[in-house]
């Protein structure tokens, strides 16, 4: 016999205990299979809770339990993954050295040199930044499949959560809500404005007054039909509201409403609204020159000076040069505030023939309101007056400059003003007892009317085309 040993028979089975290995996945392939699911069911609460908040109308409680379940899941999704990346960068230095406990100690023979260098990781300093940058590009991902949820959220859907409430004691909170939203541009805003004109109480205004800031829309016109549907409800506060803002966007065919509010505040004693005044000028129909004239008589100071800043954006209606007459009917017997405002509305007309009564307007102004200051006209157009500040007449100067000033915008041009004009000018240039702007100004407008002509020699037409001809 010899020494070998039979193999034992194929059919033998292995005795118990003795056997080859099963091989097991390694932990970083499991951790990667349970990022990817996370991730997949990370993406449906983000989108599902996006759609319901942005379009839905969840109740306060629900949209709080939508907002914790999607923030949750951001998070979990990047604990996950700031373990698989400890997993494959860093060995899993965080899960042994914190999790499993394994403390660094000298290496023995037996024991795996891989493994000692792994717990002698500064784990306590990587983890924490690994998950910092996976909670960041998890918001990032996470915004990306559900259309910018968050920055949505910040700009408008907290303020729509606030309207969303119905308690008396949070009405404040409504309103200032709706003064945000008026300033905020993305597309759910108009939707969500246009709904609170249906609720009783001031919100429904204060939407009214809104969705008049949205004048720099590409198409405001989109705004007119919830705005008449709110001017001719019961709700006298709404009604204002939503006819000044219809002013405010320029929709002509609220001129009549306009006017009505005006005659009724002037008729009932007390100031008028000067919302209404911005309104008519914005409109510039020449129906509303006659109610504007018996403001511009009537009206205490404030309305009398919008009065005439309003009659004076009817410049380019037809009929509408017939202010420059009313105009100048009123300078003179006018106090000194409304007639800087109507000063400056006979800048805006730039009519020539006003420069007569504008040189009349100086020299008939005593020495000290000539010096005197011109202040500009803000009307606030929030409800309550407090914001939405549009400022008019500027900008503000002396009485006796702005009326140089507002010379310079209609010149001198035929014969007979300029035989007019350039002696006074030349005698406010030399003026020691005008300021040293009044003179300035005197000189450059002289010197720009002289510039325009030739007072050396005036060509002939049969001169001016034998000059042409080649």
């Amino acid at each position: 016999m010899d020494g070998n040993v039979a193999p034992p028979p194929h059919d033998e089975a292995p005795p118990p205990g003795i056997g080859p290995r099963r091989r097991r996945s390694p932990l970083w392939a499991k951790l990667w299979a349970v990022v990817i699911t996370a991730n997949l069911g990370g993406f449906l609460v983000a989108i599902w809770t996006a759609r319901i908040i942005r379009h839905g109308e969840p109740s306060p409680p629900v949209e709080q339990g939508l907002l914790a379940a999607y923030y949750g899941a951001m998070l979990l999704v990047a604990v996950l993954e700031a373990f698989l990346v400890d997993e494959v960068v860093f060995r899993g230095a965080f899960r042994k050295t914190h999790l499993q406990g394994r403390a660094p100690r000298f290496a023995r023979r037996d024991e795996d040199v891989e493994e000692l260098a792994t717990t002698l990781q500064r784990s306590t300093v990587s983890f924490p930044f690994t998950l910092l940058l996976c909670l960041g590009l998890t918001y990032l991902v996470f915004n990306l499949v559900n259309r910018d949820f968050d920055t949505y959220y910040r700009r408008v859907g907290k303020y729509a959560s606030v309207l969303r409430t119905t308690d008396p004691e949070h009405r404040t909170a409504r309103l200032d809500a709706i003064a945000e939203l008026s300033i905020r541009r993305e597309p759910e805003v108009i939707p969500l404005l246009v709904r609170q004109l249906d609720r009783p109480g001031p919100e429904a205004a204060w939407a009214a007054w809104a969705l008049g800031r949205f004048g720099d829309l590409p198409r405001p016109s989109q705004l007119f039909p919830p705005l008449v549907a709110a001017s001719r409800r019961d709700d006298p506060a709404l009604h204002r509201e939503a006819v000044i803002a219809l002013g405010r966007l320029q929709h002509r065919a609220v001129a009549p409403a306009l006017q009505a509010l005006v005659r009724a505040d002037l008729d009932a004693g007390g100031p008028v609204d000067l919302r209404l005044l911005y309104g008519l000028g914005a409109v510039q129909v020449t129906s509303s020159i006659p109610v504007l004239t018996d403001l511009l008589h009537r009206g205490d100071e404030h309305a009398q000076r919008m009065a005439a800043w309003a009659l004076a954006q009817h410049r380019d209606q037809r009929g509408g040069r017939a202010v420059v007459e009313i105009l100048h009917e009123r300078i003179f017997s006018a106090t000194l505030p409304v007639r800087c405002a109507i000063v400056q509305a006979l800048g805006i007309l730039s009519d020539e023939s006003s420069n007569l009564v504008l040189m009349k307007a100086y020299d008939e102004a005593a020495p000290a309101e000539r010096v005197a200051m011109c202040e500009h006209e803000a009307v606030a157009m929030r409800p309550d007056g407090k914001a939405d500040r549009i400022v008019l007449l500027m900008p503000r100067d002396i009485y006796g400059f702005k009326i140089i000033q507002s010379m310079a915008q209609m010149r001198a041009t035929t014969p007979a003003i300029r035989r007019a004009v350039e002696p006074w000018l030349e005698a406010r240039r030399t003026d020691p007892t005008a300021t040293a702007a009044i003179q300035e100004a005197a000189r450059s407008l002289l010197a720009g009317i002289r510039q325009g002509r030739d007072d050396r020699r005036l060509k002939t037409a049969a001169e001016v085309f034998e000059s042409d001809a080649p």
